[in-house]
């Protein structure tokens, strides 16, 4: 994959182990240097005594790669301080931070929009980046690979996993200039997109191949392979007109394969 790319012309050890080596340039710096971390407490209730909300909560960060209205979002409640700290701003990561599987902690989303009203759920936490310019790239380092790998390391628990908030502002993240910054995201935008309109289409040829393949066995078992045989009653309502001698063969060796099946 890397010999798409053009490298740069100097190289120097991060002095990270995930990250291995990045460009002579780049800053590497722990995300608390970088951004401000909000683990939510906000849970799923409506409480007398707080204000009503509405509710990001976990299944929309872990399905959706961007977050903005036109989520069907739950409702819920919330005091005025939680509003204050997690109402969702354009330019938020949000991460998950709890969950069964280790490989499920700290999947991301961006929000794209300013969303007044819309506040950051319980187990998950909200990246807000102290430079705008920086929004977009932070979530795309939480897609890395390694960073994957990183964050399933870092969880703790048996049963179910949890990634701290200590582990998470000490992470330590690779940072070029702001500039730049905004030119590789915008750049993961629009080759991510044309990928995920390739997958979709793919998905849907899929699904097209399956029923033929469907419509095909079901043709040939009940019909033969001559269209122009004659056709009879079978006298079952869900089999319907079959050919007549090999329907009737089929039909024997149904009654055998079952004969067998429960002898």
């Amino acid at each position: 994959m890397t010999g798409r790319y053009q490298a740069y012309p100097e190289y120097k050890d991060s002095g990270v182990e995930w990250l291995g080596e990045v460009p002579e340039h780049w800053d590497v710096k722990k995300l608390k240097f970088i951004a401000n971390i909000h683990p939510s407490n906000i849970d799923k209730k409506t409480k007398d005594g707080e204000l009503p909300i509405v509710l990001c909560n976990y299944t929309d960060v872990y399905y959706n790669d961007f977050i903005d209205n036109s989520i069907d979002f739950m409702k819920a409640s919330a005091t005025i301080e939680q509003i204050e700290k997690f109402t969702l701003q354009a330019g938020d990561t949000i991460i998950t931070k709890d969950s069964e599987d280790p490989n499920d902690i700290a999947i991301p989303t961006f929000v794209s929009e300013n969303m007044p009203g819309v506040v950051c759920g319980y187990h998950l936490s909200v990246i807000r980046p102290f430079n705008k310019s920086y929004s977009a790239y932070v979530k795309r380092v939480f897609e890395c690979e390694y960073a994957r790998a990183y964050f399933a390391t870092r969880s703790n628990g048996l049963t179910r996993y949890g990634l701290g908030t200590y582990a998470l502002e000490n992470v330590f993240y690779p940072q070029p200039i702001k500039e730049e910054a905004v030119v590789i995201a915008n750049f993961l935008n629009h080759e991510t997109t044309k990928i995920d309109t390739l997958i979709e289409k793919q998905q849907q040829l899929i699904k097209l191949l399956k029923e033929k393949r469907q419509a095909v066995i079901s043709h040939v078992v009940t019909k033969g392979l001559n269209p122009d045989v004659a056709m009879k009653d079978s006298g079952v309502e869900w089999l319907g007109g079959g050919a007549g001698a090999l329907g009737c063969f089929f039909f024997r060796l149904l009654c055998k394969h079952f004969y067998w099946c429960n002898s």
